[in-house]
C-alpha cells in the first residue's frame, strides 16, 4: 500500500479538496456497521478485487512476513551458525529487493505479459516465492550466499505483488474516489490482522518446527497468490498500447531525473537517507542473539518473540493515532527533533539490559522487554509518520508516484545501509554469539549515533508543517520546463498513469523491519 494514500486515510490532505458531498459521504459511512461496510466496498469493487486485497496484504504480506521473519532469525542463528555480524550483513543483502520496488511498477507497466499486465506477474511471484522456501527447508545446510539468494528471491516475490496490487487499488481509487480511503482501510486493516496472526503462529511455528519447517509452513502464503492472479479482474492490453506506454515511459524517466536533481527534492531525500538510519548503526541481530541465549542472555523462547512481535504491532497502531490526534500540525522540523530525541533515549535501556542491571532494580527481563518495546514502538511510528507526510508534500505535479516511491526507496536504501554499518560495529568491538562482553559498548554508540541526523535538520528539511505547503518551486518549474505545451497535456495524463503503478507499500515494510 502507498504511504502516501494511508496518509489520506489518517486525515492529512495530500491533494484536492474532498468535495462536500464526499464529506456527506464519509460521515454516513462513519455510522455503518461492518458488514454494511464490506457491502458496500463489494457492491463497488467486486467481490474477487477485495479477496485480492486480503491475500496481497493479508495472507502474503501480513501473515507470511510476520512467520518469515521469525523463522529468518533463528535459521541465521541456528541453521547457518554465524556470527551476529555476518548475520547483519547477510540479512542487509537479502532486504535489497524492497530498495528497487519502483524498477517493478515500470516492469509491469512497460512489459505487460501476453497483454496483461498485473495478473501473470502475480502467478509468477507466487510460484517463484513458494519454491523459495521450499528450497531454503529441504536444502541440508546450503552456503550463506546461496541462503541469502533465496532469502532475497522470496523477498522480490512478496514486494513485487505489493507494487502490483497498489497500482489496481490506486485505478479503483480513482474510478470510485469516495471510497478511496475505505479501500485503504481495507488493504492496511487486512495486512494488521495477518500479521497479527502471524505474531501469533511464529513463535509456536519455530518451536515445534524449527526455523526450516517454519518456511515450509508458510511457503502455502505466496501460493496464494496463484488464486489472488485468477480472481484478479483485468481487461487485455491491445498491442499498440504497450509501444505508447514505453514512450511514456521514456519521457517519465527523462522528467523524474530533472526533477530529482532539484534541491528542493535532493536535500530532504538526502536527509531522509541519513533520518532511516544510514548513520545509525542497526545491531538488532546482536540483540536477538543475545536475548536467546540462555547462557549469557535472559535465553527467550519463541513464543515469548512472537508475544513481543505481537505488542508491537499494537504499538505501533497507537502510534498512529496519537501522531493524527496528538501532533499532525507540528512543523517537520519540530517533529525530526523531538522524536530522533526520543529514539535515542528509549535505546538507551538496552544498556541496563544487556548488562543486566534490570534485575538489581527488580525489573524482570519480560516485563523490561515488554515495556520497552511497547514504548519504543509507538516512538517509531511518531517518527515515521512526518517523514511519510513530507515524502508526500515535496512530489511535484505529474510525477508524482514516481517520486514518492524515489523517496521510499532511498529511505529503504537508509535501513540498508545501518545493518551494514551495524555489521561493521559488532567487529569492530568484537561481539560474538560467545562473547557479548562489548554488546553494552555497540549499545551506547548506537544509541548516540542516532542523534547525528539532526546536525543536518535545518540545512535540508525545509520548514513548515503538514497545514502548509512546502516550498518545491524549482522542482514544479523543472516539470514546466521539460514539457512543450504541445506535449504537456498528453504527458501528464501519462506520467500519471505511470506514475501510480511505481507507488510504494513501503510503509508495511517499516512495519516489518521494525518488529
Amino acid at each position: 500500500m502507498d504511504p502516501a494514500d494511508e496518509e489520506r486515510s489518517l486525515g492529512v490532505e495530500l491533494a484536492s479538496p474532498v468535495e462536500e458531498e464526499d464529506l456527506g459521504a464519509a460521515k454516513a459511512k462513519r455510522a455503518m456497521g461492518l458488514v454494511d461496510w464490506i457491502g458496500q466496498l463489494r457492491a463497488a469493487f467486486g467481490a474477487p478485487f477485495l479477496a485480492v486485497v486480503m491475500i496481497v496484504y493479508g495472507v502474503n504480506q501480513g501473515y507470511g512476513e510476520s512467520v518469515k521473519n521469525m523463522a529468518i532469525n533463528y535459521y541465521w542463528k541456528d541453521v547457518q551458525k554465524l556470527q551476529p555480524s555476518s548475520t547483519q550483513a547477510f540479512q542487509a543483502l537479502s532486504s535489497l529487493p524492497w530498495d528497487i520496488k519502483p524498477i517493478y511498477g515500470l516492469i509491469t507497466d512497460t512489459f505487460p505479459i501476453g497483454g496483461y499486465r498485473r495478473w501473470p506477474y502475480l502467478a509468477t511471484c507466487g510460484m517463484a516465492g513458494s519454491l523459495c522456501l521450499w528450497m531454503l527447508a529441504l536444502l541440508p545446510t546450503p552456503s550463506p550466499l546461496v541462503a541469502t539468494l533465496l532469502l532475497a528471491g522470496a523477498a522480490l516475490c512478496t514486494a513485487f505483488p505489493d507494487v502490483v496490487t497498489d497500482a489496481a487499488v490506486a485505478q479503483h481509487s480513482r474510478n470510485v474516489p469516495h471510497l478511496a480511503s475505505d479501500l485503504q482501510s481495507l488493504s492496511w486493516g487486512s495486512m494488521a490482522i495477518g500479521g497479527l496472526s502471524g505474531c501469533g503462529i511464529s513463535g509456536p511455528a519455530v518451536h515445534s518446527l524449527g526455523p526450516k519447517g517454519a518456511f515450509l509452513l508458510i511457503s502455502t502464503a505466496p501460493l496464494m497468490l496463484i488464486v489472488a492472479a485468477w480472481a484478479l479482474p483485468e481487461d487485455k492490453l491491445p498491442k499498440q498500447l504497450a509501444g505508447a506506454n514505453f514512450a511514456a515511459l521514456l519521457r517519465t524517466v527523462h522528467l523524474f531525473t530533472a526533477t530529482v536533481r532539484s534541491p528542493s527534492i535532493w536535500k530532504p531525500a538526502l536527509y531522509i537517507y541519513l533520518f532511516s538510519g544510514a548513520v545509525c548503526p542497526d545491531i538488532s541481530e546482536a540483540m536477538f542473539f543475545w536475548m536467546t541465549d540462555s547462557k549469557h542472555g535472559p535465553g527467550f523462547s519463541e513464543n515469548f518473540l512472537g508475544l513481543v512481535s505481537a505488542i508491537g504491532y499494537v504499538a505501533m497502531v497507537c502510534g498512529i493515532l496519537l501522531y493524527n490526534t496528538c501532533f499532525r500540525f507540528y512543523s517537520f522540523r519540530t517533529m525530526f527533533k523531538w522524536t530522533q530525541v526520543a529514539v535515542c533515549l528509549v535505546s538507551l535501556p538496552d544498556i541496563a539490559l544487556v548488562t543486566r542491571y534490570n534485575l538489581k532494580l527488580g525489573v524482570p527481563d519480560h516485563f523490561f522487554v515488554l515495556g520497552d518495546k511497547a514504548l519504543s514502538s509507538v516512538i517509531f511510528k511518531l517518527q515515521l509518520m512526518p517523514m511519510l507526510v513530507l515524502s508526500a508534500k515535496l512530489c511535484p505535479p505529474g510525477v508524482e508516484g514516481t517520486v514518492f516511491a524515489f523517496l521510499m526507496s532511498v529511505s529503504n536504501l537508509g535501513g540498508t545501509t545501518a545493518s551494514w554499518l551495524g555489521a561493521w560495529l559488532l567487529r569492530l568491538f568484537h561481539v560474538k554469539k560467545d562473547d557479548y562482553t562489548n554488546l553494552w559498548l555497540a549499545v551506547v554508540v548506537r544509541s548516540i549515533m542516532r542523534l547525528l541526523p539532526l546536525i543536518f535538520l535545518t540545512a535540508l528539511v525545509p520548514d513548515g508543517g503538514p497545514d502548509t505547503l512546502v516550498d518545491n518551486g524549482p522542482a514544479l518549474q523543472v516539470v514546466a520546463s521539460n514539457q512543450d505545451e504541445s506535449e504537456a497535456q498528453d504527458d501528464l495524463v501519462e506520467m500519471k498513469k505511470l506514475a501510480k503503478g511505481v507507488e510504494l507499500g513501503q510503509e508495511s515494510q517499516l512495519l516489518i523491519q521494525s518488529l
